[in-house]
């Protein structure tokens, strides 16, 4: 038998260590987030300087991380931070008083207001974002088409397509203007032409010759790369995706756009501390200093670019690990338990490096504190979520049985289209294998294996020795002898047919009192047969169910996949009544896509592996630890290496799980 038995590391750093340090303290992004609150508990206060209006970037920014604190933690009081801002700021008829098109800065609120209509639907709110998008209308553009930074200049600052650009990309995919996005595509490709570096960075503006103490001679670029403006761009290309129609002709580019600019942040980040400095080319020059809120973007950029697949986890992650920890270093926590950070900068254009670096080192700005929730939290809840228990999952887009352990995948095998999969009391692995099972033990032999026409999505080993197998086309419920012999069968095809299609059914399961549990996919039923092949219990599932476990209590547990797009887990009692279910609704970010198996373990909860169909990008983690109280405990995130997960199976003591 031809035998793929390899060991290899997988594009995740081993981060063990890291999770039980974090488990020890409390998680800065969250004490940061809080601190914010309880600082300035009315958003209004959020403003430049003396500057009289709050409706600018200042407040744009702060909402914009306190957004991803929620969607990080599902904590509603970030949420209301977010809501108490846009309904002070938006009147009842959807006017946006504060709202002054004058400069880029003033448009990044908007984007709250986006989310507001996004989660309620309120009218009013749609009203405001359009207020805010016609500024856009009469806007002022240099004779290259790009937006200038205020009305009264006809300079180029990076700052200021993030402010504008992040706004709009929100804009038209949710007020379904598609037209908008070739907007944010040209004012992104034109600053990365405007401005680039030789190594992927941006300098901090540009500006038509005499427009600019910087740009005396010609039409040109500032002297330095000013590590917050480049930030302003590293959080846009961290997220534009997120909007961005994937078949949208410019798609292509940004991403090589943003593969370079992660690259150029590599090569300079500060070896020692592993942030990166105000002047960020320059961080061996005499006198630059390592800069925080610059640092917390790039951190952002590099993390998500790394879940998108766009760097490869091996590089990446102990850059993203050492800027994390460089990054703790700025924080002081007061006697009063809030969080100050040190070494920020929020300035504008600057003559020549020497202005840079000679900028007051502030505390605290409005900008740093965002960026640092940013910067930590997404690290934070990546450590946070890593999965420490050894497990194996089945990829079932690449054909593999894959062996993870403290964050590494360590063994893989060859298994075409495999969805369920179990470690035996031996220590042997029995997984199905598209159109059969298979057994190894732990050296990679063979040691029992079955094959078929049909396709096979479910088998079992049983406590007297046989194993379950459950056939798709053929209906056939088999047990099997440990020598391959058919000792029982129950065909549960419909009466009057010979052969089904390859959605009859998916996941499978014997009972212990003889009975069979089924989960038929096309159908969309589960059904409870005898071992005869008499319906003793059916229930319709709309959205097709793919998994099925009967509980100790007597209960039903269903993971649905995404018929109905509405991928969830429901149980179900004897009964019939649903009892308790699990939907996207419940989760921060919404992360469910496709529930296709499970493993429910007494005491810890529900481990899902999140299918992701044939895609060539994920951006859902591929599998969720979740409790009973609907808590997420554990991610396996999106990675290299690693296509889809279908199946999950944790080992632990004998009787402790139900699979």
């Amino acid at each position: 038998m031809k035998r793929i038995f390899s060991f290899f590391v997988a594009a995740v750093l081993c981060v063990g260590c890291l999770v039980a340090q974090q488990r020890e303290r409390s998680l800065l992004s969250e004490t940061t987030a809080r601190s914010f609150i309880d600082r300035f508990p009315d958003p209004d206060v959020i403003r430049w300087g003396s500057d009289r209006n709050h409706f600018t970037w200042q407040s744009g920014y702060v909402l914009f991380a306190m957004e991803r604190m929620w969607r990080l933690t599902n904590d509603s009081r970030y949420l209301n931070y977010v809501r108490r801002f846009v309904d002070q700021n938006v009147g009842a008829d959807g006017s946006v008083p504060n709202f002054n098109p004058g400069a880029l800065d003033n448009f990044l609120p908007g984007y709250a207001c986006l989310l507001m209509y996004e989660l309620t639907g309120e009218q009013r709110y749609a009203r405001a974002a359009e207020t805010i998008r016609h500024g856009f209308d009469d806007y002022p553009r240099t004779a290259e088409g790009m937006f200038t930074h205020n009305r009264g200049t006809a300079q180029v600052w990076v700052d200021g397509v993030f402010m504008g650009q992040m706004f709009l990309a929100r804009y038209a995919k949710t007020m379904r203007h598609p037209e908008d996005f070739d907007e944010v595509a040209r004012q992104i490709r034109g600053i990365f032409r405007l401005c680039s570096t030789d190594d992927g960075l941006l300098y901090h503006g540009w500006s038509p010759k005499g427009r600019a103490p910087w740009a005396r001679d010609a039409d040109s670029y500032s002297t330095d790369v000013w590590s917050e403006g480049l930030g302003w761009v590293a959080v846009l290309m961290a997220d534009v995706f997120d909007y961005l129609p994937a078949n949208h002709e410019s798609r292509a580019e940004l991403e090589r756009l943003t593969t370079r600019l992660c690259e150029g942040l590599a090569k300079h980040q500060d070896k020692n501390t592993g942030l990166w400095c105000q002047v960020v080319q320059r961080e061996n020059d005499e006198g630059n200093w390592n800069e925080t809120s610059g640092s917390g973007m790039f951190t952002y950029l590099l993390q998500r670019s790394v879940d998108r697949g766009f760097v490869p986890a091996e590089k990446y992650m102990p850059i993203i690990r050492k800027a994390y920890e460089g990054l703790r270093t700025k924080a002081i926590r007061n006697a009063d338990g809030n969080i100050n950070l040190t070494d920020c900068s929020s300035i504008g254009i600057q003559n020549d490096y020497r202005a840079y670096i000679t900028q007051t080192r502030e505390i605290s700005t409005f900008a740093a504190l965002a960026s640092f929730m940013l910067g930590t939290g997404i690290v934070e809840h990546h450590i946070l979520h890593q999965l420490q228990t050894p497990f194996y999952v089945t990829d079932y887009t690449q054909g593999r049985v894959m062996r993870f352990e403290n964050g590494l995948a360590t063994w893989q095998h060859e298994a075409p289209l495999s969805n369920d999969l179990w470690q035996l009391p031996s220590g042997n692995l029995l997984f199905t294998t598209g159109q059969g099972v298979l057994e190894l033990d732990g050296k990679g032999n063979k040691v029992f294996e079955y094959k078929t026409k049909a396709h096979v999505f479910a088998c079992q080993r049983l406590a007297n020795g046989n194993t379950f197998v459950g056939e798709c086309e053929t209906g056939r419920l088999l047990e099997i002898s440990p020598k391959g012999r058919i000792v029982h069968q129950t065909c549960i095809l419909p009466k009057g047919t010979r052969n089904a299609d390859m959605a009859f059914m998916r996941n499978a399961r014997r009972l212990e009192d003889g009975h069979y549990l089924v989960a038929h996919y096309g159908p969309e039923r589960v059904t409870e047969y005898d071992h005869n092949g008499r319906v003793v219990w059916d229930v319709a599932v709309p959205g097709r169910p793919h998994s099925v476990i009967r509980m100790p209590n007597g209960n039903t547990l269903v993971a649905v996949a995404d018929g109905d797009n509405n991928p969830r887990i429901l149980e179900f009692s004897p009964t019939k009544e649903i009892v308790w279910q699990l939907t996207n609704d419940d989760l921060a970010g919404r992360p469910l896509r496709f529930l296709s198996g499970m493993q429910y373990i007494e005491g810890r909860g529900l481990f899902l592996t999140n299918w992701q169909g044939h895609l060539s990008r994920v951006e859902q983690p591929h599998m969720l630890w979740v409790t009973r109280e609907k808590k997420i405990r554990a991610v396996l995130p999106p990675m290299a290496g690693l296509r889809t997960c279908s199946s999950v199976f944790i080992p632990q003591e004998k009787g402790s799980e139900q699979h």
